[in-house]
């Protein structure tokens, strides 16, 4: 292990863009990525990644081992030293909402997050992936009571009625437009019943593809129109302004989302799924 070296990885290191997926390959160099990337003799082999939202907690996004490396500790190695990069610039904390694919043996990423110092890995949610052409043309919904709009449209009474919510801390982080990275607006939709603010679906562009990064229905609206009113918009919005090849993917969704994705836009074998995992690492 004498010739094993880390450093810090930005769009300058070629070599390690091959360990990069290609959505996260355009943050780096950016003030809240953090990428650290393996050596061994002169050759790259592996690199790991970390993104700080808005409130200041760094997600662990990516970690990938080279395939002619493995079960050998580097991947341990590779993570304590971002934890370290991480712990230098004061961090508290770190969270690892990961699939199997982050390594190619899903068991051996919960290894190496354990051995790392992460709380245990329990699975969490699921997601999804697939192309915009094979997400069924679903209709406008047809109730009275029911308005949906564009975030970029959005009436100011309805923005109104979400920063209230928001200012009072009543929301999840996936239901805050501030943890956008590129938000696209016009893709992203708000719902009301009667008036009253009752849900909206939040989408990020990432890389060329469609990160559907947060679908939230108040409590008191759970249970009708809203939540398929708002996959509705989106969808129709989505094939007129984006190629149908574009990848739109989720993350990060409980299992009653993921029923509610599933049914509405009958993904069947079209569509990659996978469980997550969440674990978090405390300084």
């Amino acid at each position: 292990m004498d010739n094993l070296r880390l450093l810090r990885v930005g769009p300058e290191e070629q070599a390690f863009l091959q360990y990069i997926p290609g959505n996260l390959r355009p943050l780096l160099g950016q003030d809240d990525i953090v990428c650290v990337g393996a050596v061994y003799g002169v050759h790259a082999c592996g690199a790991a990644l970390a993104q700080r939202d808005q409130r200041g907690v760094y997600d662990l996004r990516y970690i990938f081992i080279d395939p002619a490396v493995r079960l050998c500790g580097l991947g341990t190695y590779l993570l304590r030293g971002l934890l370290g990069q991480l712990r230098a610039m004061g961090t508290r904390q770190v969270r690892a909402i990961y699939s199997p694919s982050m390594l190619e043996d899903g068991r051996q990423t919960l290894g190496i997050l354990q051995r790392a110092g992460f709380t245990q890995s329990k699975p969490v949610t699921t997601g999804f992936s697939t192309q915009l052409k094979d997400l069924p043309d679903l209709q406008p919904i047809a109730a009275p009571e029911v308005a949906v709009y564009s975030a970029a449209g959005v009436p100011q009474a309805v923005k109104d009625a979400y920063w209230a919510l928001l200012d009072a801390g009543e929301l999840p982080p996936f239901a805050d437009t501030r943890d956008l990275e590129r938000p696209w607006w016009e893709l992203s939709s708000f719902c009301t019943v009667h008036g009253n603010l009752s849900g909206w679906l939040l989408v990020d562009r990432k890389g060329e593809g469609c990160h559907v990064a947060g679908l939230y229905v108040l409590p008191a609206f759970r249970g009708s129109w809203t939540a398929a009113a708002l996959i509705a918009r989106s969808i129709r919005a989505a094939k007129v302004l984006a190629p149908p090849e574009t990848t739109v993917w989720a993350s990060a969704i409980g299992h009653d989302s993921f029923s509610l994705c599933d049914k509405l836009l009958r993904l069947g074998n079209r569509a990659t799924k996978e469980t997550e995992f969440s674990a978090v690492y405390t300084f």
